[in-house]
């Protein structure tokens, strides 16, 4: 630990948080090209969530390997904390650094080494202090795309994802984390995990992000992520991720893969982190597939396998908040249990203590649909619902006996549709649900069905070069 100047350091932090506050929304095309070049752009810095708030995770590209190290400044001292590099399939690196023991309440500002780079100064404030109440960001379906038909995709897609978090932010500054409920890239590339990583309002928050369909489309994602209490598979899981979880303010955020469905797998894990976290109040679920909207016909098949695998697990753990993506249909169910109706939620509705689980999608950030041609329409299970095809973003507001959702869209600025969720309780209104040995039946088949799947997904993979092993991708151990 290097102890510096307190006069100077205090000077020199005082001013990065003044500049770090301004919300830069990159209005100007001229001005997001100068960024969007810059090679402070291109490395792709994120912060991760850690296990909880006295940790971080962050993560960025090389183009070479070295031993990487980020530098953690507060007035009183400067600590150093090294990491790993890994190549990866494109042949560039990315450097992976955990920082642990964050006091809480705390100011911090940071810097990322690793060989001749030298990243800006950037800040982040930790919570997990006297109040436990915080406010995240919701999205999904970004859809950053690389596209050989037009050179600029990757800009233009990075650009408007930057603009998204800016708009949220100005709404409320007090956004401390990012959720991004899968389909991150469209096509599963480095280069489009790169773009995503690109704006530097993301430097300043965490994200955590779901697995989608079309990050599975490649392999990158897999060197990308950087999850901590990250499941480590017994049966089956995908090749590019597995389930992970972490606590933030009073809320257990449990992150599930469902490209996968080992329901063995997933089961034994949410049982897990509850265990492990018996007091948290609030517990959220995060992943791609919706399962309730209907909408889109050839998906219907699919959705009603899900709801047997899912559903179940949501009432077996008292799951309060399913936060979804895939369809680019924004929609808000009812309140659910047994999948069926319990309770029944409307535009801008309040519920205490309900019996059962909201589960919401947003809409794309880069591919909008309103389109309801041929369209089945909405389940009896949904409450409301949106058509747009502006970018959609959701504020999470979370206090001890309340969460609310509050989203808006990007063009209008207008918050459209709202909900409060109120617990009176640790438990609320979640009754015990018993186990069912048809619901056990379903998980093992979802298991013996990820086996075969991940076999085609090696084939999909290999057909388009990737040079990856068979054992790998059918049987992976993250």
């Amino acid at each position: 630990m290097k102890t510096l100047s307190k006069r100077a350091l205090s000077l020199l932090l005082a001013a990065i948080i003044i500049v770090s506050a301004a919300i830069p929304t990159f209005a100007s095309d001229v001005a997001w090209d100068a960024w969007w070049s810059s090679a402070e752009s291109q490395s792709g810095i994120n912060v991760f969530p850690g296990s909880d708030e006295s940790e971080r995770l962050f993560s960025w590209y090389s183009d070479s390997e070295s031993e990487p190290r980020v530098e953690i400044y507060t007035i009183n001292f400067t600590k150093a904390f090294k990491g790993t590099s890994t190549r990866t399939y494109g042949g560039s690196y990315v450097n992976k650094v955990a920082v642990t023991g964050l006091e809480a309440d705390t100011t911090y500002s940071y810097r990322c080494f690793s060989g001749d780079y030298k990243s800006a100064i950037y800040t982040f404030t930790t919570g997990g202090g006297d109040s436990k109440d915080f406010s995240a960001m919701y999205v999904t379906d970004v859809h950053i795309t690389y596209d050989e038909n037009n050179p600029d995709g990757l800009k233009e897609t990075a650009y408007n994802f930057n603009n998204t978090i800016a708009s949220a932010k100005l709404k409320n500054p007090d956004i401390s984390l990012i959720l991004s409920a899968g389909d991150q890239a469209s096509e599963g590339l480095e280069s489009e995990y790169r773009a995503f990583s690109s704006t530097p309002l993301g430097r300043s928050m965490s994200i955590a992000t779901a697995a989608g369909n079309h990050d599975r489309k490649g392999v990158d994602y897999k060197t990308f992520k950087f999850m901590p209490n990250e499941r480590k598979s017994n049966y089956e899981s995908s090749y590019i991720t597995s389930d992970y979880y972490f606590v933030k303010g009073d809320v257990l955020f449990l992150v599930m893969d469902s490209n996968s469905g080992s329901g063995m797998d997933h089961h034994a894990f949410i049982k897990n982190a509850v265990k492990e976290n018996p007091d948290v109040k609030w517990r959220v679920m995060m992943m791609h597939h919706d399962l309730y909207s209907g909408r889109i016909p050839h998906r219907e098949s699919e959705n009603k396998m899900l709801r047997l695998l899912w559903g179940p697990m949501a009432d077996e753990f008292n799951i309060d908040l399913v936060l979804l993506g895939h369809s680019h249909y924004y929609t808000v169910s009812n309140v659910l249990r047994g999948n069926k109706t319990v309770a029944p939620m409307t535009q801008n509705g309040v519920l205490t203590n309900p019996n059962g689980t909201v589960y919401m999608v947003s809409g794309s950030i880069n591919r909008p649909r309103n389109d309801d041609e041929d369209s089945l329409g909405l389940s009896d299970n949904i409450g409301y619902a949106y058509l747009t095809q502006e970018k959609i973003y959701n504020i999470i507001d979370f206090t001890e006996d309340s969460l609310t959702v509050s989203s808006y869209t990007v063009e209008s600025g207008e918050k459209f549709n709202s909900f409060t969720i109120n617990k009176t309780s640790q438990q609320g209104g979640h009754t015990k649900a018993f186990p069912n040995p048809f619901n056990a039946f379903v998980r093992f088949v979802g298991t013996v069905y990820t086996m075969f799947n991940n076999i085609s997904v090696y084939q999909k993979l290999t057909d388009k070069g990737y040079d990856v092993k068979f054992f790998d991708v059918v049987f992976p151990k993250q």
